[in-house]
């Protein structure tokens, strides 16, 4: 008793701002490589139709390989979660996962590459589907196990909070390093430099987060065999408060990726300007969404997160609306239109990622108060297999309404639809958010649910 009441204080106490900034160093890495990846990948396997550069793998293959590898590494997510909350060593349950993933994500980051054929064809296919299988597996043992720290690090809401607004801003650090300077470096030194130059930069910054990492939660001893994995999942997705969030995540998280994708197509096609005012607009998107990190810490810390979530997506649904109609307007030129409008969708997005993992900290508290075991990695895994299913059908969004509508510069019909396809999908997240209900603590959820 003596020993549980030291670590209920510690898990309460004040988190020193030191351990803080070391522990969401990793929020760098995995911003940088994804903004990079999903920014620039499509634009250079498959090119815009009559931009002389060379295409690597047909369209639909694109989208197949891109959609069929989300897919399998969704399925990872609560797996490696599982493992990661069953697992006992000295290092603790998320270090070695960590310790092990990280330059094997920034290997497979820097080959992703390096197609080994010239021009289109079936073995740059193939090469680019295993390296890819890498990737998520690394980045699914790296991201799962760091995320479900964060609940485990304090109880307190108000210190969750700060340790996820940190986050965030740190993240979006990584995000406009990547989005900002790739463009240039690709444009300067070529891809691989770029790659290798940013991609280094994120692999020491994943290194200098195994130091800030707290773990206080120590598993009981096991007396019986644990639930399996599959019983465990069952029980999870039998929930209606996780069906209400595992859904809005799947269609509003999809929007951001989505976005990343179209912006250097919309750069080069509709607003008539090189690859490199890609970095510009993206930078800016990404330096917003940084900025508004204060505003919506403030609004987390006043209102619930459930609420404040919903105005986010009604927000961002506005703002892809109006990105539809960039260049469109008899005023401004196209390029600066885009600087005004994206910020639109930009602003609200930085409360969505947010809430989103404060969200999940309080299905850890919920899945606790149900079971009396905490389960962590689970639920950051949950979160991880619907936001990379929503992943997957960007891949099928884009080369669908790229197909179907166009995406040349005679005819960019197919990058302004994206903008409409991403207001849809805020709009379906929205209604499957509406049932949800938990509080920002266990003694809020407990008595709205009267558990």
């Amino acid at each position: 008793m003596k020993n549980q009441r030291k670590m209920l204080k510690t898990e309460t106490a004040a988190i020193p701002l030191a351990t803080v900034l070391l522990y969401n160093m990793a929020g760098y890495a995995f911003n940088l490589y994804d903004t990079v990846l999903y920014a620039w990948l499509p634009y250079y396997y498959v090119p815009p139709e009559g931009s002389m550069r060379p295409a690597y793998i047909s369209l639909a293959l694109f989208g197949i390989i891109l959609a069929a590898g989300r897919v399998l590494d969704a399925v990872s997510d609560p797996l490696v979660g599982y493992w990661s909350d069953h697992t006992r060593s000295r290092w603790g349950r998320r270090k070695p996962y960590i310790f092990v993933s990280g330059p094997l994500l920034f290997l497979s980051f820097l080959f992703v590459w390096r197609p080994p054929v010239p021009g289109t064809s079936w073995i740059n296919a193939v090469y680019l589907g295993a390296v890819l299988f890498i990737y998520y597996w690394a980045y699914t043992a790296f991201l799962v196990p760091w995320l479900a720290t964060v609940p485990e690090m304090s109880r307190n809401n108000d210190e969750r909070v700060k340790i996820i607004s940190i986050g965030i801003a740190i993240g979006i650090v990584g995000a406009a390093v990547g989005g900002g300077l790739s463009g240039i470096l690709i444009g300067n030194r070529g891809v691989f430099c770029m790659a290798l130059i940013l991609g280094g930069s994120a692999l020491i910054s994943g290194i200098l987060s195994l130091f800030g990492i707290r773990e206080y939660y120590t598993p009981p001893e096991r007396s019986e065999a644990p639930a399996g994995f599959f019983k465990t999942m069952i029980s999870v997705f039998n929930d209606k408060q996780v069906l209400s969030f595992s859904g809005m995540i799947l269609f509003v998280q999809l929007t951001y990726q989505l976005m990343l994708m179209n912006v250097p197509y919309m750069t080069t096609l509709i607003l008539k300007e090189n690859e490199s005012m890609a970095s510009v607009l993206m930078g800016e998107v990404i330096l917003l969404i940084g900025l508004s990190t204060p505003l919506w810490y403030s609004l987390l810390r006043r209102f619930p997160k459930r609420r404040v979530m919903r105005w986010i997506i009604i927000l961002m649904t506005g703002g892809f609306l109006l990105s539809f109609f960039v260049g469109r307007f008899g005023i401004l030129d196209p390029f600066t239109q885009a600087m005004i409008i994206m910020p639109f969708a930009a602003i609200p997005m930085g409360g969505m990622f947010t809430a989103s993992i404060g969200l999940i900290a309080d299905l850890s508290d919920y899945g606790e108060l149900k079971s009396g075991l905490r389960s962590e990695a689970v639920y950051y895994g949950i979160y991880g297999i619907v936001r990379k299913f929503g992943w997957a059908f960007c891949s099928f969004i884009l080369t669908a309404t790229f197909s179907h509508f166009g995406y040349s510069s005679e005819n960019p019909l197919g990058v302004r639809v994206i903008w409409l396809m991403c207001a849809v999908s805020c709009l379906i997240g929205f209604l499957l958010f509406l049932p949800y209900r938990l509080g920002d603590s266990k003694e809020e959820s407990r008595k709205i649910l009267e558990l």
